[in-house]
């Protein structure tokens, strides 16, 4: 399997999981959606809907492959999503923390890009 099936596969199983997740625990009036787009290899798990402080409307997760790479640009999950897409056979070095400011991003063992 080439990398970046290998990538994309690894990018879906663990944002499905989250979802389905998600979905047994609802927040009334919100739902969990997960939208992959191959062809510009950006990967979003979100919510939607109203709860009681209003309008909710938001990535919990949005991850995309840039240059080889997977870029995570948020993650708002409690233990953040790399340690999920290391089990699933990932590089470090191969996972940038997109939402880290770049001067920051050589204090973890992964990519720095």
């Amino acid at each position: 399997m080439d990398q970046a099936l290998k990538y994309r596969e690894a990018i879906k199983a663990v944002l499905t999981r989250y979802c389905n997740l998600d979905r047994q625990q609802p927040s009334p009036g919100v739902e969990s959606f997960v939208l992959f787009d191959d062809a510009q290899e950006q990967y979003i798990w979100l919510q939607v809907g109203w709860d009681r402080t209003g309008r909710t409307c938001g990535n919990t997760v949005y991850i995309r492959l840039n240059q080889g790479q997977i870029w995570i640009e948020e993650d708002l999950t409690e233990d953040g999503i790399m340690g999920d897409l290391l089990v699933e056979g990932i590089p470090e070095t191969d996972i940038v923390l997109g939402f880290q400011h770049p001067s920051d991003r050589g204090l973890a063992d992964m990519s720095v890009a």
